[in-house]
């Protein structure tokens, strides 16, 4: 690992999180290397007291991006972050929450980039066209409680070389910033958010960061090729609904469409 670059650790985190939190007795695992952070926490749910727990790793060897996509992990030099959260909302309720993830974690980043990272529905975070950061939640049935996982991967100080597997442009927060960040600070900033999101999506649901949203929304505007079950269109977006939905025309006819059924890129 790089010496010029400061390790994961559980203390040096510590120091970023809002003293509220930890007095709610978090749980915060850092490792060397893991098969993937969202496993990790999905398999503590069970087990977890306190209403979130933090899965951090220097590196993932068997994770999968959105569709199955292969995971690049080049060893301490990402975040690679999985949040567990034991919930108290109905799967019906969840109408949103990668949007709104991916609007508290672009403000997070935009602290470090002068507000250069934008979203492209539903969970990828770009700047300049590439991206920099994605979002994978997912949900497991305890004991009729929802536990939710959040998982979020960040390019950091990974070179090109390290990523030249990689099939589609995407840039490092190192590229863009004056200083080597820490990527302690950073997970503890976006941890602090989340823990805020927990009472306020549980209270208020997307609604509560639509218009945040639409402020780093790639997409509102624009004409784009959406492939829906293997039928292309192109449509214009006009933004999203209160659910996170987003809301397009095609023609003369309205559309919504909800994510996990649709691709979408930009012409």
């Amino acid at each position: 690992m790089n010496n010029n670059y400061i390790p994961l650790n559980i203390d040096l985190l510590k120091d970023f999180l809002d003293e509220v939190l930890l007095e709610s007795n978090i749980e915060i695992f850092v490792s060397q290397s893991t098969g993937s952070t969202n496993d990790d926490a999905k398999n503590f749910l069970s087990k977890q007291s306190a209403p979130l727990s933090i899965h951090t790793s220097e590196q993932q060897i068997a994770a999968k991006g959105r569709n199955g996509k292969k995971w690049i992990s080049p060893k301490g030099k990402n975040i690679y972050l999985s949040i567990g959260w034991l919930s108290n909302l109905k799967y019906s309720q969840l109408d949103g929450l990668s949007l709104a993830i991916g609007t508290i974690l672009a403000s997070s980043l935009n602290k470090f980039t002068q507000n250069k990272v934008g979203i492209k529905w539903p969970n990828d975070l770009l700047i300049e066209k590439k991206k920099i950061s994605g979002i994978l939640i997912e949900t497991i049935d305890l004991n009729n409680q929802v536990g939710v996982v959040i998982g979020i991967g960040i390019n950091v100080h990974m070179s090109k070389e390290e990523g030249k597997e990689i099939d589609q442009s995407w840039i490092a927060l190192d590229e863009i910033t004056d200083s080597i960040n820490n990527r302690n600070e950073i997970i503890g900033d976006i941890v602090n958010k989340v823990f805020q999101l927990t009472s306020i999506f549980t209270n208020e649901g997307f609604k509560a960061y639509k218009l945040d949203y639409e402020s780093l929304d790639l997409l509102i505007g624009k004409r784009c090729s959406i492939n829906i079950e293997g039928i292309d269109k192109t449509i214009e977006v006009l933004g999203v609904n209160d659910k996170g939905e987003m809301l397009v025309k095609e023609g003369s006819e309205y559309l919504t469409l909800r994510y996990g059924e649709v691709s979408i890129r930009e012409l």
